[in-house]
């Protein structure tokens, strides 16, 4: 295959890239070597200053983080069915991955919201690293991103977990990609 056809292919694999939950996920999750090609990729991310405001933290310990979650659940005022639909979340998919934030509010060169761009263009380009191994998956947030136990887990000072990422194989009944229709509003030129 030539570099032309690698880079088409590559681009139509991206465009096809669509959000699995885990109910359509399966076995086998990424390697440590999937893991790490995926951060040379996310690294890759525009990043003003190399700040470097994203990392990502494979979440091994999955049971201990179904006790997190069901505790934040609780503490947040959940009842005991809340707060195991809230643990199952954490074992629900083949593999999960934190990111995790760390934004400077006070850089006087690179603004908050530039920051985070960066945080969610590492997620994108880590998160398609792994669809083009074959790999599938989804981004979660909500209120277990803030759970108290999870995040003195996770977090340095100053630091907040952004999302989940929940990844595995996509199971042959999952659903395909959707067209996507381009708007004219999306891309615009000034002249």
């Amino acid at each position: 295959m030539d570099f032309t056809q690698m880079h088409d292919s590559v681009l139509e694999r991206v465009t096809l890239r669509r959000s699995l939950g885990a109910k359509y996920l399966t076995t086998p999750a990424p390697t440590k070597e999937d893991y790490d090609e995926a951060l040379t990729w996310a690294i890759a991310a525009p990043d003003h200053c190399r700040l470097s405001p994203a990392r990502f933290v494979v979440i091994e310990e999955r049971q201990k983080f179904a006790d997190f979650f069901e505790a934040g659940a609780l503490a947040e005022g959940a009842d005991q069915e809340g707060a195991e639909r809230a643990r199952s979340k954490a074992l629900k998919a083949p593999a999960m991955v934190a990111v995790v934030a760390k934004i400077d509010e006070h850089n006087a060169r690179v603004p908050a919201y530039e920051q985070w761009m960066t945080v969610g263009a590492a997620t994108s380009n880590f998160l398609a690293a792994l669809e083009l191994k074959g790999y599938a998956g989804k981004i979660v947030s909500g209120s277990s991103t803030r759970y108290r136990d999870a995040v003195d887990a996770l977090c340095k000072k100053d630091e907040v977990i952004a999302c989940w990422i929940m990844l595995g194989t996509a199971k042959p009944n999952a659903p395909g990609a959707e067209v996507r229709p381009v708007y004219d509003e999306l891309l615009t030129y000034f002249s």
